[in-house]
């Protein structure tokens, strides 16, 4: 081969897509098509232009002379098929190698062949980095679906198969832990996700969030009482991603990483009008830890008839499983068909037998703040000195420590310069979360009800547009504060 042309040959095969740039600077040259076939287990094929019959041709009267050419059983073959002069040549050592079939009008010329020997070496290379970016390619999708199926066994409470699947990637996952979310721009999440693992580094585990597309997950070790220094971490990753936000959880126990999770949520929300761009979660008490084994035998009345629950078929969801969907979509909305895995239709279907087995309307406010609450206090272990019969749900909150926590809840909408923020959330939960018909028991634009609403997001610290949203614990400490819970429309 002319210098000139090795030279070319080389620069092709270097640069981007290397192995489709060879073959069509070949195929112009040998005014021919050209292909250059994997062996089966690399599950590539990659082509000049126009060659999809000789791809077909491949898995037919051609497999025979690809396969003894592959084995090495023979050096290179040549046949006639289909109208075509067709050479089959190797390309690298055998066996496991890829070969080079060259289909044209009349055989190849002396000068031809050479041509072809002499870009083999270089194909070859080109094909090898080829091969092994998309090895990499699937390794990290492989680790990347793994790390997210211990997030979800971690948000469904299955630790010890967390921790089992965490300690084969490492790292393992820490006793206690602080969950950090990083918000980003529409299509930042590629450079934000690495971003967050050199910032946080090894010992975090970074998962891009299965729900929400911007969100970046950090489950990251928080052995000493003090929160890390979120300006630090804020500023190295807006090297990289201006737009990034964040919010920060309190550090809890690995069992508790929902809690976490749903603190850094809540804390995003507030980062997001702040000029630092972070923020962290101020607690103001927890509901179920209040409510003690009262509202744990409530709740275990409540979800009785899903805890009993049954499938006639072995291919249905179980208990648990019906408990995971309706925890989801209290949290999620339509999102959790991604977050389970499962179709929306499936979602849907799940939703609906969840509906009749309790025999509630899900559509109502009321029904969801009542079974999300379940759902935080539900614990089938035996309490001593829980009371034999579960009470009434109206009576759990009539005690004065439920009614300094909903007064501690509500504290920053209670201003009279903030009542109407106040009028506007009993409305919304009146008319259950309907836009158009609390704009207009107000009358107000649903863009101005979207106004207030993310006013009482900022005020509150907590998300209520998007789940995991505090809707729920506002709905409760709405109904503890006015003499009677709000008028369901």
């Amino acid at each position: 081969m002319p210098s000139q042309q090795l030279r070319r040959v080389c620069q092709e095969a270097t640069g981007p897509d290397g192995v489709r740039r060879v073959l069509e600077l070949l195929a112009r040259r040998l005014a021919g098509e050209i292909v250059l076939a994997g062996p089966a287990e690399e599950r590539a094929v990659v082509t000049s232009s126009g060659a999809d019959r000789l791809v077909r041709m491949l898995g037919g009267e051609l497999a025979e002379d690809v396969a003894r050419v592959r084995a090495g059983h023979v050096d290179a073959a040549a046949v006639h098929a289909s109208g075509y002069d067709v050479a089959v040549l190797p390309v690298g050592p055998p066996p496991a190698r890829p070969v080079l079939v060259v289909a044209r009008r009349g055989p190849l010329t002396a000068e031809q062949r050479s041509l072809l020997a002499d870009a083999a070496n270089p194909l070859w290379l080109s094909w090898r980095t080829m091969i092994a970016e998309q090895r990499a390619e699937r390794l990290d999708a492989a680790d990347a679906a793994v790390r997210e199926s211990v997030l979800h066994l971690l948000m469904v409470g299955q630790l010890s198969g967390a921790r089992r699947t965490a300690e084969a990637l490492r790292p393992a996952l820490p006793d206690l832990a602080r969950v950090h979310i990083v918000e980003g721009g529409p299509d930042s999440r590629g450079l934000l996700t690495p971003r967050c693992r050199e910032v946080f580094g090894t010992a975090a585990w970074v998962v891009p969030c299965p729900v929400h597309s911007r969100h970046v997950i950090v489950i990251a070790p928080a052995e000493a009482d003090a929160v890390p220094p979120p300006a630090h971490l804020i500023r190295e990753l807006t090297e990289r991603v201006p737009e990034a936000r964040m919010g920060v959880g309190t550090r809890v126990a690995l069992r508790d990483i929902v809690v976490g999770y749903k603190q850094a949520f809540h804390a995003l929300s507030v980062a997001r009008h702040r000029p630092e761009r972070y923020a962290g979660f101020s607690p103001r008490g927890e509901l179920g830890e209040l409510l003690g084994h009262a509202g744990r035998a409530w709740a275990a009345s409540t979800l009785a008839p899903l805890l009993a629950y049954r499938p006639a078929r072995p291919q249905d969801p179980d208990a648990f499983e019906l408990l995971a969907t309706l925890l989801s979509w209290l949290e999620f909305g339509s999102r959790a068909a991604s977050q389970l895995k499962i179709h929306r239709n499936t979602l849907s279907a799940r939703l609906q037998h969840i509906g009749a087995e309790l025999d509630r309307d899900l559509t109502r406010v009321a029904t969801q703040a009542e079974l999300y609450l379940a759902l935080q206090l539900i614990d089938e272990r035996p309490h001593p000195g829980a009371p034999a019969e579960a009470v009434e749900f109206t009576t759990l909150f009539d005690r004065p420590e439920i009614r300094r926590w909903a007064a501690l809840q509500l504290s920053p909408l209670l201003p009279a310069n903030r009542r109407t923020l106040l009028t506007t959330v009993r409305a919304w939960f009146q008319h259950d979360l309907r836009t158009a018909p609390v704009a207009a028991a107000l009358g107000i634009s649903a863009h101005g009800l979207r106004k207030r609403l993310a006013r009482v997001e900022e005020l509150l610290g907590r998300a209520l547009l998007v789940g995991p949203s505090a809707r729920y614990d506002l709905y409760h400490a709405l109904r503890v504060h006015t003499d009677s819970a709000p008028t369901q429309a």
